[in-house]
Parts: structure tokens; C-alpha cells; sequence
């Protein structure tokens, strides 16, 4: 009896196992880190409007003469960085919804601000769900008018600020291809750690998301060129404390790209113009102010300065050895309204014009690239202005000469 009991318990056991081994396995979900270390060594030859000890620069400041015809920003910089050294986790796991799924967060020490250098910030955090012709993005990314394949491939942080964009957004994104080579996208997001210049809850205040809109023709990976456009809110103030009474008045801003990449065998080349109102958002110049019209402690309506970027990088690889170059340029172009500046609202409002050459050369040895980088900027500042804020006449175009030695390990 008991062996006829083992038996019976031995063979459903072995049933039990047996079905088990037929169910299909679900995917685990695998974790992969990356990253690299980075050392840089900068040195500077004029005081510049920059963040993060010099890491992310802009452009010279404006001339400060002494009494004895000096100019006190003409002194010679040296610093030596590694903010830049990142983290990041891929992660894959099981098809929901019939997408197959991934996620992404990346880390470094750049910080959110200035104060919090050497801290860690969340660099990327997204999640993604891609179905075999749309996808859709949620998270912490890049602002959608920063396109993957067209950014510059300089050796300085900050990929050409403030020519090309440097922003980063809480977001959700859905990306349509209604044919093979068309790529469609509709984003809405807010503003994180790039904010617009001026009170910084402005964005929020409004209630309403940025929305941009894009479209783009990509041809694997040799080619691709395509436009976006969007449009924000900003409701700056909550109350006029002169008369104490509430207000929402809030300002609406447009921004348009047309954007394109090529590699050419060994060649890549990328091309970016951006026009916009108040795109301080993604650390170019402008602003917003006050209509001139108005009083300053009244409930008064907002003029916008319009801003025109372009850039152009070229990248060459020789063997182990890369060479390019990167050439920016930016302009205010005024406002249509008659514009009073306010503090604080502005990121130099008193720029006419700042264009920037730079060349490189890097060497590639498995997962180590050491580089050098030469960077020449001139910001040349308006000197007088008329009602709409366009320059009239300009002060002496002041220069920085920028030399960048870089190691980067990457795994």
C-alpha cells in the first residue's frame, strides 16, 4: 500500500513538472549598466558668462573698464573638471500591451544648479512601450527639440549652448511612423531644472503643457532632415503687489526648427536653424519683458524677444583619429511690440549678435578617446536699442579663446 502511495505521489509530481516545463517562460528583465569617467583640463583667456565651475559655457561677458582703461575681464582662467562622468542603467523586460518594453535612468554629477556642483542629478528617466509602427515616451528626456541624430559632436559639455539646445523635460511623447522613412511625434511637457528665465514657477502657473509637434524623413541611419514647431504659456505673476489685487495674465511663445544629418562614409555632417520667442528654456539668449505702453506696477501685458540660432558640425574619422568642427550662430531680432526690459526675464537682453568657431581633433583607443578642443567665441553687445528693442549700434565685439584637453573612459 505504501509503495502502490509513493507511486502515485512520484508520478504526479513528475506530471506537475512536466506541465510546468511546457508553460512558456516569461522574459526576465535584464539591467544593463553603461556610462564613462571623464577628466577634462580648461583653460580660458577672458571671464565669460558660464555654470558649474566653467563646464557649460556661453559667451564673453560684457567689457568692464577700469578707471585706467583697463578691461578687468581679460584674465586668464584654468580649471580642471570631471562633473561630466555618468551612469546609466538600460533596462528590457516583458511585452506589455502588446509593446515591447524598456526604461532608461541615467545620472551624473553636473547637479541642477550651481550651489549642488559634484551632486548627483537625474540626467534621463524614461519609459518606453514600442508597438511595431508607434511608440511612446514617459519620463525625464531630452526636449523634443533635441533630436538624437543631430546633435554636434563637440568635446566640450553642453554640445554648442547656446547655439544648439541643452534642455531636458518631464514629458510624455508618442511617435507615429505612418510609413518606413516618415517619423511623426507629438510631445507635451513641463518644465524641470530648464526653466525659462524669470519666476520660475511661470510654466506651472499657466496650467498648460508646452506642445510641440514634429515631423522628419530618416533614411536608416545615413540621412535624415525634418521640422518641428511648438508653443508655451508662461503666467509670471499671481498678483500686482502695488494695488494688491490678483492677476493671471499669462504670455504665450512660438518655436520653430528645421533641422538635417548626413554621413557620408566616414563624414557626418549636421545642420540646425531655431526660431523662436523666449527660448532661454533651452539656454539660448532672449527673453520676455514688459510692453512699454504699460506701467510697471500695473497688470500689464508681456513682449516677447524673438531669437534666431543656427549652427553647423562637421565630424570626419580617420582611423582611430576624429577631426570636425563646430560653427555657431545667434542673434536677437527684437520684439514686435515696444519692449521694457525687467529683471531677471532676460538672458542678456543687451546682445546684439554672438557666433562661435571651434575646431577639434580626438584619438580613439578601445573604450579610451583622449581629445582637444580649440573654441573662439565673440559676443558683440548693443550699445543702443529702439522702442522694439532692435540694435541700433553696438559696443566693441569682446572675444574668449578656449582650449579644452579631455580623457574619457567609457564602459
Amino acid at each position: 500500500m505504501k509503495k502502490s502511495l509513493f507511486f502515485t505521489a512520484f508520478s504526479v509530481f513528475t506530471a506537475f513538472i512536466s506541465v510546468a516545463q511546457e508553460q512558456p517562460q516569461k522574459p526576465k528583465i535584464e539591467v544593463k549598466p553603461y556610462g564613462y569617467v571623464t577628466w577634462e583640463t580648461i583653460f580660458d583667456s577672458y571671464k565669460s558668462v558660464d555654470t558649474r565651475d566653467g563646464e557649460l559655457y556661453f559667451y564673453p561677458l560684457k567689457a568692464n573698464i577700469d578707471a585706467n582703461g583697463t578691461d578687468v575681464n581679460k584674465k586668464h582662467q584654468l580649471q580642471m573638471l570631471s562633473l561630466t562622468t555618468r551612469l546609466g542603467l538600460k533596462i528590457s523586460g516583458p511585452d506589455v500591451l502588446g509593446a515591447k518594453t524598456s526604461a532608461m535612468v541615467e545620472t551624473d554629477f553636473f547637479a541642477t544648479a550651481t550651489e549642488y556642483t559634484r551632486l548627483l542629478r537625474v540626467r534621463h528617466a524614461i519609459m518606453t512601450l514600442k508597438w511595431q509602427h508607434s511608440e511612446l515616451i514617459m519620463g525625464h528626456y531630452w526636449h523634443p527639440v533635441i533630436v538624437n541624430e543631430v546633435i554636434p559632436s563637440t568635446l566640450a559639455f553642453g554640445a554648442g549652448v547656446p547655439f544648439h539646445s541643452l534642455n531636458r523635460s518631464p514629458q510624455i511623447r508618442f511617435t507615429y511612423y505612418p510609413i518606413e522613412k516618415v517619423r511623426l511625434s507629438a510631445t507635451a511637457l513641463t518644465q524641470g531644472y530648464h526653466k525659462s528665465m524669470g519666476p520660475a514657477e511661470a510654466q506651472r502657473n499657466s496650467g498648460l503643457p508646452e506642445l510641440m509637434a514634429q515631423a522628419a524623413f530618416v533614411k536608416n541611419n545615413s540621412f535624415i532632415a525634418g521640422l518641428s514647431a511648438g508653443y508655451k504659456w508662461l503666467t509670471p505673476r499671481l498678483n500686482i503687489t502695488s494695488s494688491n489685487t490678483g492677476t493671471h495674465k499669462t504670455v504665450g511663445q512660438y518655436l520653430f526648427s528645421v533641422f538635417t544629418a548626413a554621413n557620408l562614409a566616414k563624414t557626418n555632417i549636421k545642420f540646425e536653424t531655431v526660431y523662436g520667442e523666449n527660448p532661454t528654456h533651452l539656454l539660448m539668449i532672449g527673453g520676455y519683458g514688459r510692453v512699454t505702453e504699460t506701467t510697471a506696477d500695473s497688470d500689464y501685458d508681456y513682449a516677447n524677444l524673438r531669437t534666431l540660432s543656427t549652427w553647423l558640425d562637421v565630424d570626419h574619422k580617420l582611423g582611430k583619429w576624429g577631426i570636425g568642427v563646430f560653427a555657431g550662430y545667434s542673434k536677437l531680432l527684437g520684439s514686435n511690440k515696444n519692449y521694457s526690459t525687467i529683471a531677471g526675464y532676460n538672458r542678456n537682453d543687451d546682445m546684439n549678435y554672438v557666433y562661435r568657431i571651434s575646431p577639434r581633433v580626438s584619438y580613439k583607443e578601445e573604450n579610451l578617446v583622449l581629445g582637444i578642443e580649440y573654441m573662439l567665441t565673440t559676443a558683440v553687445y548693443g550699445k543702443t536699442f529702439d522702442a522694439q528693442h532692435k540694435v541700433t549700434s553696438s559696443l566693441d565685439p569682446v572675444s574668449n579663446n578656449r582650449i579644452t584637453i579631455s580623457a574619457k573612459y567609457s564602459f
